[in-house]
This record gives structure tokens, C-alpha cells and sequence, in this order.
């Protein structure tokens, strides 16, 4: 008898994940609303936005706003991606208290993305989490590609090993295995998260799946068998990668909450409100770019109501 997690935490990542290759940049008090009423339906983890210069990221620059006009609530997680300590200051500085340090563990990726190679960017690592720790600041590290790259195909299993000491080395406590490609296999993402477990014991995990070939569910799956009981995911699947052609967005939130409760896996939230708050982001984005199997099917079923 397989075994899976009694409860599972779901941070919603649409504002940043989704909204960073959305076809426009939408309003700060948008994306504010878009998350309180995520909040409201009881999801405790936010990533908000991206703190970051990089060219693929000009969607982000209004994070430090979207920050600041949010009335946070307590109890709940509202985090920022980062790429430098100066993303760093600049997140602490418009009251971001928990960031989320990235690299790709792909040398292609990591080069189109940040324009280095990804042991030039953990070279960084330890002042950026001197900067975190100085101002309080939660420290959670990312890591893209931790299964497979179209470049590359098969990450080799000691890159992502030196990824994670070179995180634990700087303070990060929690780090997120980010499948932007959407290439991890169930059994791949088994397998990996098993030996990382056994060689990081204490260290909290998280997963960020892209759906881009269908895989994301069967991904999650594996991963609760693996013991990891945090995942990322987005409303109406709405996300992508600037710099991987074909990459599409997140696995939904929707379908994400569907597959949990229909196993018996407590989430601590409302479907129908998250229902509603997809629905509305279907609506902002004009449906571009949008991957829900259950928003489908809602709008299916009012359809031939109506």
C-alpha cells in the first residue's frame, strides 16, 4: 500500500509564474486582488512576483508594489523570487519576507536566463543569504531543471547535489525542485527525490511542476510517494518559461485541489472559491495561455445549461 501525505500545502504562484509570460502586464491591484481572494479561500503560500533586472523578467518590475498594496495576513507566506542579493535588498525592502533564491542546474538554461553559468550564479549565493539573514528574511533556494533539460536531457544526479550544498552552505532551509520543462518522468521524479531526501534529511522540500507534456499530475503523484507534501501550482495553469521554447504554464491549481481531495489528501482550501478566482484570471488573460481541466469542463457544463 503506497503511501501519501495526510495534508499537502499549495502555494499559488500565478502572479509570478503565470503572469511573467501572460500577453500583457496586467494592473498592480490585479494581481492584489487575485491574491487575497486566493488567500480568502485559505491558501497560506503566495509567491507573489519576481525581484529581478534580468530582461526575461520586465513583467515582474511592479512586484515591490504589488508588496506594498497587499493587506498581508497573518499566518500566511508571501515570498518573492530572487536571482542576486541586490533582488534581495530590494525585496526586503518593500517588506518581502521570505525569498526564493534561483538557478537552473541546465548550463543552456541558467546561460539564457541569467547570462552565466550556473556555478557563476551560486558563486552569489552566499551573499545573498547573508542579506536575508540580516533582515529577517525566510531563505528558500530553487532549482530549474533538477530532472531533465531539452538541451542537455538527464541532469546529472551530483549537479543537483552540488546545487543543494551550495544552498545549505548559504542558510537556505527549504529548497523547491522547479520542472520548468516539463520533462520529469514519475518514476525520474521518484527516484531523484528519494536519494535527495536520503542525502538531505533535514532539509524542506518543495515542487514546482510544469505541465508542458502532461506529465505534471502523474509528477505530483510520484513526488507524494517520495514524501514531498508542498507544491507549487497555478491558477487556471497559467505560467511558462521566457527562455524555453514550447514551455507551458504550471499544473493548475484547480486540477491540483480536484486530484487531492478525491484522494483523500487534505489542502485546507475552498474549491469553489479557487474555482472563482481562476475563472477570473481565464477572463483577465482572454483565455491565452490557460491550461485547466476543470475550468474546461465548468465552462462545458454552464454552457449546455445555458
Amino acid at each position: 500500500m503506497k503511501q501519501y501525505p495526510e495534508k499537502v500545502t499549495i502555494c499559488e504562484v500565478v502572479t509570478r509564474d503565470g503572469f511573467q509570460t501572460a500577453p500583457e502586464i496586467y494592473p498592480v491591484e490585479e494581481k492584489v486582488r487575485i491574491i487575497e481572494e486566493v488567500v480568502d479561500a485559505g491558501c497560506k503560500y503566495i509567491e507573489v512576483g519576481a525581484f529581478s533586472t534580468y530582461e526575461t523578467m520586465y513583467k515582474m518590475q511592479d512586484t515591490d508594489k504589488v508588496f506594498e498594496n497587499l493587506h498581508m495576513k497573518e499566518g500566511v507566506e508571501y515570498r518573492g523570487l530572487v536571482y542576486l542579493p541586490d533582488d534581495v535588498r530590494r525585496a526586503a525592502a518593500c517588506g518581502c519576507r521570505k525569498i526564493k533564491l534561483n538557478v537552473s542546474a541546465s548550463m543552456a538554461h541558467n546561460q539564457a536566463g541569467a547570462g552565466r553559468s550556473p556555478l557563476e550564479s551560486m558563486k552569489t549565493f552566499q551573499e545573498s543569504g547573508h542579506v536575508a539573514e540580516k533582515n529577517g528574511m525566510g531563505f528558500a533556494g530553487s532549482i530549474s531543471l533538477p530532472f531533465a533539460s531539452q538541451w542537455e536531457g538527464v541532469i546529472p544526479f551530483q549537479t543537483i547535489v552540488d546545487i543543494v550544498k551550495g544552498f545549505e552552505a548559504a542558510g537556505a532551509t527549504q529548497i523547491s525542485l522547479s520542472d520548468s520543462a516539463g520533462l520529469g518522468t514519475p518514476k525520474l521524479v521518484y527516484e531523484r527525490i528519494m536519494a535527495l531526501r536520503n542525502l538531505f534529511p533535514d532539509m524542506d522540500w518543495m515542487l514546482h511542476m510544469h505541465n508542458t507534456r502532461g506529465m505534471g499530475l502523474a509528477n505530483v503523484v510520484a513526488a507524494m510517494e517520495a514524501g514531498i507534501d508542498k507544491i507549487d501550482t497555478s491558477l487556471a495553469g497559467l505560467g511558462g518559461c521566457p527562455y524555453i521554447k514550447g514551455a507551458t504554464g504550471n499544473i493548475s491549481t484547480e486540477d491540483t485541489l480536484f486530484m487531492l481531495s478525491a484522494m483523500g489528501i487534505e489542502t485546507g482550501m475552498d474549491f469553489e472559491k479557487i474555482m472563482e478566482a481562476g475563472k477570473k484570471v481565464i477572463a483577465l488573460v482572454k483565455n491565452i495561455g490557460t491550461d485547466s481541466y476543470q475550468q474546461r469542463l465548468r465552462a462545458l457544463t454552464e454552457n449546455e445549461e445555458n
